[in-house]
This record gives structure tokens, sequence and C-alpha cells, in this order.
């Protein structure tokens, strides 16, 4: 049955009491739902696979407790932990047909044999494999995608309590991508195993998982859906983490309990930013970052009040969206702006001279602090 997983001050410190240690997991505490996708996110080196691997057993921690429901496996070994694990090589054995491929977690377990048949084809039809277990070849034989989902079949077929999946698609290409996380989806909710997910990739994180949880250097930085984090993000890292983000160096000239008005450093734009956006209250005279998304951007040939001169760099076209790379005045902080288009703009080319304009009610306050990776 599938249990709820829980972090209590976790850390693991690796070479620890020597010079050369390394915090990896810096008292994280939360908890996963039972049912529940949960995705882990960071940039490399935030600690994310080792709190995977620390949840399997794979690594032991420094202190701190973990809970599989209400039962503490901190010091129990992985063997007996009942998680299934897909890695991003797929680690399938090429000497072992597909059907002993699935099978074998049941075969360690020492269950019948008329069981082990009729949990392998109730798991293969799951995900899809029905016609590639009558074949029943070598997994070498089949597609990346495939592999991928005897792989996820030999982790479920013996009804784990948790579901490890390691970047299980970092090995295949864009298109294969985005159809097996929407297949993972389908197979995780078809089973309601608690799953956790973890991905360095942002659009994978928000696409599969119903919450996410962003990693840095070993700190939880924010837990919430896709749009939770995309829309209301805690910190300036997170905002640019979980898409772009644009920010302008600025400095807090009026602070109330309803807006904050802040002017862009070497401009003379002053923008205000109503109560609910901004991340943290300043005080008068405080450097803010104001924050705008790319599509809470306008690129235009007219000259407004309150706009910015700038020069267009690059022009792509992303399907949904034309992307305009802008080129503004080397005074102002950031000197290139990403600004998302829904259709191309009439006589807007490369190095076409061009105004940026501001959705004043969508733009966001952060703290300058801790904005780097």
């Amino acid at each position: 049955m599938s249990k709820n997983v829980r972090y209590e001050n976790v850390n693991k410190i690796y070479s620890e009491g020597t010079k050369n240690a390394v915090h990896a997991l810096k008292d994280v505490s939360f908890t996963i739902n039972q049912g529940e996708l949960f995705c882990l996110l960071g940039p490399s080196g935030c600690g994310k696979t080792t709190l995977l691997r620390s949840t399997a057993g794979l690594e032991q921690i420094s202190s701190g407790k973990m809970y599989y429901g209400d039962v503490d496996i901190s010091t129990i070994p992985p063997y007996k932990r009942n998680i299934g694990m897909v890695f991003q090589s797929f680690a399938l054995y090429p000497h072992m047909s597909v059907f002993e491929n699935v099978a074998y977690g049941l075969r360690v377990r020492k269950t019948p044999n008329d069981i082990v048949i009729k949990k392998v084809t109730e798991v293969m039809e799951l995900v899809g494999l029905q016609e590639e277990l009558k074949r029943n070849p070598s997994p070498t034989a089949l597609s990346g995608g495939q592999q991928q989902r005897v792989a996820i079949a030999r982790a479920l077929v013996y009804d784990p309590d948790v579901l490890l999946l390691d970047e299980p698609l970092a090995n295949l290409d864009a298109k294969l991508r985005r159809y097996m996380r929407a297949e993972i989806r389908r197979i995780q909710k078809a089973t309601n195993i608690t799953t956790i997910f973890v991905t360095h990739d942002q659009e994978e994180a928000m696409a599969v998982g119903d919450r996410l949880a962003v990693l840095r250097k070993g700190i939880v930085e924010q837990i919430g859906s896709s749009d939770e984090l995309y829309n209301r993000p805690k910190n300036a890292f997170v905002a640019n983490f979980i898409g772009k983000m644009n920010f302008f160096n600025a400095k807090a000239v009026s602070v109330s309990s309803s807006e904050t008005v802040a002017q862009i450093d070497g401009t003379s734009i002053k923008l205000t930013i109503p109560a609910e956006k901004c991340r943290f209250t300043p005080k008068t005279g405080d450097s803010v970052l104001i924050g705008g998304r790319p599509e809470h951007l306008i690129v235009s040939k007219e000259n407004s009040e309150g706009s910015i001169r700038g020069k267009v760099h690059i022009i792509q076209h992303l399907g949904s969206f034309i992307r305009y790379e802008v080129d503004i005045d080397k005074g102002i902080s950031p000197v290139t702006l990403e600004i998302d288009m829904d259709s191309m703009q009439k006589d807007i080319h490369e190095n076409s001279e061009v105004f940026v304009n501001f959705k004043n009610d969508k733009l966001a306050l952060f703290s300058p602090e801790g904005r780097e990776l």
C-alpha cells in the first residue's frame, strides 16, 4: 500500500569532520502526501539526488529522521524499505528477456511462478507493452522509450510503498521526453503510488508534478504547485529557476501598506508594485529587484512614457510565441531583455530600434539578496 514520506530536520554531510566537508542537505523538513507525484527540482549540486538516494537508503543521513507512513526508516537498509527505483540509465539486464527483467524483483522475493506471470502481465499492460511481452526479446531490441517503460514496470511489479525516479527521461530525445512524461503521470495516477521524481528540467517538473520542491545548496527554497511557483515565487532564485525572469535593479522610493513604488537604476522610470506582488517589504531607499517575466513586457516601435529604448538582437520563433531579445542601455541592468509576444510585430526586425514597456499589474518585487544560483 502506498505511504506518505516525511522528512524531519534531515542533514547530510559528506566527509563530515574534515576540512573538505560538504553540507549537501540542511535541515530538510517536509511531507510528501500519500499517492502524490512529487518533483525535486534544482540546479546541479543542490541536493536533490542526495535526498532521493537517502530516501532509498543508498545514502546514510547524518542527522534527522525519515518516515514511510509512521515508520522511521532512517536506519533501515534499502532492501527492507520496499521501494521501486528507476534510474537515468534504465539499468536493464541485457542477458535477460523483457519478461525476466520485469520479473526480477518477484524472483528475488521467491514469489510463486503463477503469481509472477500474472503480475508481470498486468504491469506490462499498464505500461502499454503487451505486444513486446509477447515477443519477449532482450531489452536491447527495444527503443529508448520502450526500455524506460520496462524499467518502470520492473519497479512497479512488486507493489512498492514508494516509487523513486532519478532523472528517468534524461537519455531520451526531446519529443520522446514529452511523450514519456505524460506516460509517467498516467501510470502514476493509475497506480496511486507515492512517487518522487528528480529532475533539473523545470518544464518537465511543471508538466509532471502535483507539487514541486525547489532546492538550492541543500536548502528547500519553496514547495508548491506549478502554478504557485510560477506565479507566486518566494524569492528571486525561485522566480528565475521556474521559468525565465527579467530583473531590474531598482530603489524603493515610496513604501506603503498597499504598494511599493520603485525607480529603475539609471533611469527616471518609476513602477508601482501592489503589496500582493511584493515578496518582501523594503524600507524607503532600499535596493530592490523588479521582476518581469518575458510575457510581462512589451516590445514596440512607439516611444511612450516609462519605456526603455533598446535594439533587437535576436528574434526566435518558438511555436506559440515569438521571443525578442533586446539589448538596452548599458547603464541599466540587465543589458539584455527577453520579451515574448504572441505574434510577429509589424516593422520590428533584428537590429531594429525599439521601446520596451511593462505590464505593471504583472510585475513583482524581490529582495536583491540570494538571486545567484
